[in-house]
């Protein structure tokens, strides 16, 4: 038995054909090896020029029907490279692998149905952009219909591009992009599968494409509050153009249910600079509840589905058009719909939409630049304009009071700093550092954070959006993440101490302002007044710059407001009885705050 298990897979390897195995398409028990055989130890062979290894390798025409293969210690289980047509996989239970159970490259014709995938990814490559259960890399024409996919870390079914970027190996693809074209994923079980989304359609490859296509009939479950040693069950559906200048379109998501995932349940994003997702339908989707439990992609709290793209200059902005979103039933959610940079959505016929208590059935993000929040000493938010409330720390102990905010990009968060270097984040601002362990020569006044900023032909450059300052009253500044320093004042003798600063729109340069409204800029921070002439009826706390950079609104502590440049007026507190006093501001559609 285990001379035709060698040479099966030396004939996979090499392209040698075999009688039973290439010239009639059946793979017989007698030819396979590995974890057929009790005690056996599998033969892991190159998989074409990937880089890994693999169980089995498939040939043309190949039919792997009933078998077992336990993968352990190779990086895949069954590979189908590029030009092998017409593989079928069925009734098969694929475990174990490195990384990919099923991984399938430039081929079309593959059918993959009514077989279990389960525990791969037991030690993934780090340099693989998708691995887990199934992927599909510049595949056409192909379907994954019926199977159990479960237990595989870094995620369920993958449908993606392929190119210099091979998003299931670590080695290079071809040298032009390949789409992903006219696949199936239907009738699939999908659950337990950490630190991965459910199920995914999306590139990889800049100018990479996914074209048509279809996800329905498949049961996605999560776990809610569950994390494992490699994460948490992302789950999910997901619909995304994530490089640039690529394109996903006409992908049809229809009938499926999904369940508890730690993001939204069906997800339709354009990430980089010039994407384009257009002619998306999503129709019949059942959405119970639960999903979004880890808050991201935009939504403060559980939501069902969330169609948005990511806020770039508008030279290089990416765009979702002819989003269709319509007869789903989406149930005890807060949000049932988040829409966030995309003008026109489609919602009929009408969706069955019923939220948790406060939620939203349909909500639409505003527009950058048309309001701004205040932060007040005990953690309260007050909000102005359009921007969105996205939780406070107005019901929390704190060591020392909240001196300063900042708002992410989107403006679908904030962080909250605090005077010992402490830091609060809301919505989806993340964690990135805080000096709240160290001692400070003087108490932290501020923050900002810093935005997104494109580098060669628009793919991110430093700063990415990914960081934040802080200020101290002495002028001196901290910087996280990707927040480079350009200067401080803290050499400088004040007239009187800085209360807060706001960063320019490249990241480059930022301002710090005085408690007496004087402004000191650094980097590439223009000046365009002060209130430092001003006799003022209360300090200034802080500052937020608008969105092209050309202007600033500086916030006193009874929450009056100045504005210069092209700062316009929307509003104070100043007629206000506070309970607490105002102490910064952020602007909309910026992440800049004092």
């Amino acid at each position: 038995m285990k001379k035709p298990h060698r040479l099966a897979r030396l004939a996979a390897a090499t392209g040698i054909g075999i009688a039973g195995l290439g010239s009639t398409g059946v793979l017989l028990p007698s030819l396979l090896g590995g974890s057929a055989i009790a005690g056996a130890t599998p033969i892991c062979v190159p998989a074409g020029t990937t880089g890994l290894t693999a169980l089995v390798v498939a040939t043309t025409g190949l039919t792997i029907n009933g078998q077992t293969e336990d993968a352990t210690g190779c990086d895949i289980g069954i590979y189908v490279g590029p030009a092998i047509t017409g593989v079928t996989i069925s009734n098969d239970t694929v475990s174990g692998a490195n990384n990919e159970g099923i991984f399938a490259e430039q081929t079309s014709g593959l059918l993959i149905s009514h077989s279990t995938i389960k525990n791969n990814a037991a030690h993934p490559n780090p340099a693989l952009q998708s691995d887990g259960g199934i992927t599909l890399a510049g595949v056409a024409s192909s379907t994954v219909d019926s199977n159990t996919v479960t237990g595989n870390n870094d995620g369920g079914i993958y449908v993606v591009d392929n190119g210099p970027v091979d998003p299931g190996a670590p080695n290079a693809g071809p040298g032009a992009p390949v789409p992903a074209t006219g696949d199936t994923v239907s009738n699939n079980v999908v659950s337990g599968n950490p630190a991965g989304c459910g199920i995914i359609f999306a590139t990889h490859n800049t100018g990479g494409s996914v074209v048509g296509g279809s996800i329905t009939g498949n049961t996605i479950t999560g776990s809610p509050g569950v994390f494992t040693a490699a994460g948490p069950d992302v789950g999910g559906i997901v619909v995304a153009a994530a490089s640039v200048g690529a394109t996903v379109s006409n992908v049809t998501v229809s009938g499926n249910t999904v369940t508890g995932s730690y993001e939204g349940g069906i997800i339709v994003h354009s990430h980089a600079p010039h994407d384009v997702v257009s002619g998306t339908t999503i129709t019949n989707n059942v959405l119970p509840g639960g999903n979004n439990w880890g808050r991201t992609n935009g939504p403060p709290a559980t939501a069902g589905v969330i169609i948005g793209v990511d806020l770039l200059p508008s030279a290089l902005a990416a765009t979702i058009t002819g989003t269709v979103v319509s007869a789903n039933t989406i149930s005890n959610q807060f949000y049932g719909i988040w829409i966030s940079g995309v003008p026109t959505v489609t919602t009929t016929p009408a969706n069955a939409i019923t939220t948790s208590p406060g939620g939203t059935a349909i909500y639409n993000t505003p527009a950058p630049g048309s309001g701004y929040w205040l932060g007040a000493t005990d953690g309260g938010i007050f909000n102005y304009g359009t921007a969105g409330f996205h939780g406070s720390a107005g019901s929390l102990t704190l060591n020392q009071p909240i001196v300063g905010m900042a708002g992410t990009q989107d403006q679908g968060g904030y962080w909250l700093a605090a005077s010992d270097g402490g830091i609060f984040n809301y919505g989806d601002a993340p964690f990135f550092g805080s000096a709240g362990s160290l001692k400070l020569n003087k108490p932290v006044v501020g923050m900002a954070a810093t935005p997104y900023v494109p580098g060669a032909n628009g793919a991110p450059a430093a700063p990415a959006g990914l960081g934040y300052w802080l200020v101290a009253s002495d002028g001196g500044i901290f910087n996280y993440g990707d927040a480079a320093f350009y200067g401080s004042a803290g050499a400088l003798k004040l007239n009187k101490p800085i209360v807060g600063m706001a960063a320019t729109p490249d990241g480059k340069g930022y301002w710090l302002v005085a408690s007496d409204g004087g402004i000191f800029n650094y980097g590439d921070a223009a000046f365009y007044g002060s209130a430092g002439a001003q006799k003022l009826n209360k300090p200034i706390v802080g500052m937020a710059a608008t969105p092209d950079g050309k202007g600033y609104w500086l916030a006193a502590s009874d929450g009056g407001i100045f504005n210069y440049g092209d700062a316009s007026f929307f509003g104070s507190a100043g007629s206000l009885k506070l309970n607490q006093p105002v102490i910064g501001i952020a602007s909309v559609g910026t992440t800049t705050s004092g």
